[in-house]
């Protein structure tokens, strides 16, 4: 792969983060001697010789936990009816087929039935017969190589395929063995359908056949007669994070849409982790298109002036409607996250010229000026019965209460003192956050001149 992923600091405005645990719940299932938490009891290994798996489960010591098991084993992420029990999945590193070894003790006469949860909410196939798993291997490794090798893998990189079509038969099955895992790492997760047309697979696939990660991306129409392309899944095998496997999934997903003449990428919900990255690779293709750094330092030094005394760099460096445009066009990047990824071109800009000494605090107010109108839509949006946002000032919200008054009607009142300055420490605390990650990638990328 051809780069390190340094998993540094996050992008906190699209989290995804691992559903809370219910603490009473676990609790409970700690004083019950036949309840198990169920994060104890699922782990996932990856083999290369299916001859190997039975040596292998005596002896193997490198084994990875699911983040998430509430979707199999239910909300409370507990099984019950064992004193103990393990389920151990090895998954064999090129076809991913799975032998499953389950492991209880102490069974109770109305315990979970861990089979049955682990077909019909998971959706694995799987075997427990060491043979038979042999045999699925060698039945299928063939023709996978054969179809992985004519859609251009194994030099180590990545293979795009659409699994409806015909000539995709092993690649679709293989997509259909890999649907299990995102369940297990992507919080709300849910399979694809791979007879769709609209639906596309990036495989990460190492010259020696290992599947290290893959993407899916869903194809949306545009009118006219153009289409958009959003990326609705990514996930990267534990084995393999941490070797540059995302980003390359991602640069290629941006080159297809870039081939098809599509409108721009996007990205479904992104983690907080997935943002980051995401912001990696777009600002080193940002950076990598002179068009877009000679139109920043352009716009540094022709508003050095106004700037210095006090113009809101927001009015005065944005990208203007035709680098919005061209950033969608050469790029594929869309407008929303442009503006992100600005704000770390900006700061390189600044940091290097006779602004360097307010850089960040120029960088901040842009910041700022994004965050209040994104989290203005937000609050908006989240109005209750009794709260509603009914203005934004220039650097602040307008929240009031809402009283039913006579005959029903709503009567406005002013945030209280402790309202408002709660309101606007949770927006300077937004912005110290952000600028604290524009900073860093900076810094990670080597664009802020020292």
């Amino acid at each position: 792969w051809p780069e390190r992923e340094e998993m540094g600091p996050m992008e906190g405005e699209q989290p995804m983060a691992k559903r809370a645990r219910v603490e009473e719940e676990q609790d409970g299932a700690r004083e019950d001697p036949y309840a198990v938490p169920a994060e104890e009891v699922m782990r996932i290994t990856y083999v290369n010789d299916p001859s190997e798996v039975l040596a292998l489960q005596a002896s193997h010591d490198r084994w990875f936990r699911p983040a998430f098991t509430h979707q199999v084993f239910g909300q409370d992420e507990v099984v019950r009816g064992y004193e103990s029990c393990l389920v151990s999945v090895y998954l064999h590193a090129t076809t991913m087929h799975a032998f499953v070894s389950i492991e209880t003790k102490g069974k109770q006469e109305n315990a979970d039935d861990i089979p049955r949860l682990l077909d019909e909410n998971l959706g694995l196939q799987y075997t427990s017969d060491a043979k038979e798993f042999e045999e699925r291997v060698r039945a299928t490794e063939p023709k996978l190589r054969e179809e992985v090798a004519r859609a251009g893998g194994y030099e180590g990189g990545v293979v795009s395929y659409q699994p409806h079509r015909e000539d995709c038969t092993a690649l679709r099955e293989l997509h259909d063995r890999l649907q299990f895992l995102p369940l297990l790492y992507v919080d709300g997760a849910n399979y694809i359908d791979n007879t769709d047309p609209r639906w596309s697979v990036y495989l990460g696939v190492s010259s020696n056949g290992t599947i290290c990660g893959f993407a899916t991306v869903y194809t949306f129409y545009a009118y006219p007669a153009r289409e958009r392309l959003r990326l609705s899944q990514i996930l990267v095998l534990p084995p393999h994070r941490g070797r540059g496997v995302a980003s390359s999934l991602l640069r290629r997903a941006y080159d297809d849409a870039a081939r098809r003449g599509a409108i721009d990428l996007t990205v479904e919900d992104p983690s907080e982790e997935f943002q980051a990255l995401r912001e990696r690779v777009d600002l080193r293709r940002v950076l990598g298109d002179a068009f877009f750094e000679n139109f920043a330092r352009d716009a540094v030094a022709r508003h050095e002036l106004q700037l210095r005394n006090g113009m809101r760099p927001d009015t005065l460096l944005m990208p203007t409607r035709d680098v919005y445009a061209q950033a969608e066009d050469r790029l594929k990047i869309h407008r929303a996250q442009l503006r992100k990824v600005w704000e770390c071109v900006l700061l390189r800009e600044l940091s290097r010229g006779k602004l360097a000494d307010v850089a960040r605090d120029l960088v901040a107010k842009v910041v700022e000026q994004r965050l209040s109108t994104r989290l203005s839509e937000q609050r908006l949006q989240r109005a209750s019965s009794n709260k509603h946002v009914i203005d934004r000032s220039k650097d602040d919200f307008i929240m009031t209460r809402v009283f039913l008054g006579a005959g029903g009607k709503r009567e406005m009142a002013e945030p209280t003192e402790e309202e408002a300055r709660r309101i606007r420490e949770e927006d300077e605390g937004r912005v110290d956050g952000r600028m604290a990650k524009v900073v860093a990638l900076a810094g990670a990328l080597e664009v802020v001149a020292s």
